[in-house]
């Protein structure tokens, strides 16, 4: 159990220091793409942990401890729900409604569609 703690720890680790260096130089190469950011980080991640997904169900490729640290670790630290809740509320209370619609609606469609995509791009 220590073990698993441990290799899901780095993995998070890795994945929320690689969210931040990309989000920031996303907002310091483009204004106001404080958002954007997180959804860049978001549906890359979808990706990512499609891609992860299906390498996990052929076992040969990703083992159960490579599933924790990539999955449960990386992905899990690199991708965040929370950033993206806040950043969608802020764009309603700044009165930008359609940016927000736009921001959460084009985050969850393409979220979901990347994480298939990643997933089908494992199968033969």
């Amino acid at each position: 159990m220590l073990k698993n703690l441990l290799i899901v720890a780095i993995g998070g680790g890795v994945g929320s220091a690689l969210r931040y260096l990309l989000q920031e130089t996303l907002h310091k190469q483009i204004d106001n793409f404080e958002p954007y950011g997180t959804f860049v980080v978001n549906i890359l991640g979808c990706l990512l942990l499609g891609l992860l997904a299906g390498y996990a169900e052929q076992e040969k490729i990703i083992n159960s401890s490579l599933n924790l640290l990539l999955i449960s670790g990386f992905c899990g630290g690199f991708t965040t729900f929370s950033t993206f809740a806040l950043q969608g509320n802020t764009l309603f209370i700044s009165s930008k409604p359609v940016q927000a619609i736009l921001y959460i609606g084009l985050s969850v469609v393409v979220g979901l569609l990347a994480a298939y995509f990643g997933y089908k791009l494992t199968k033969p």
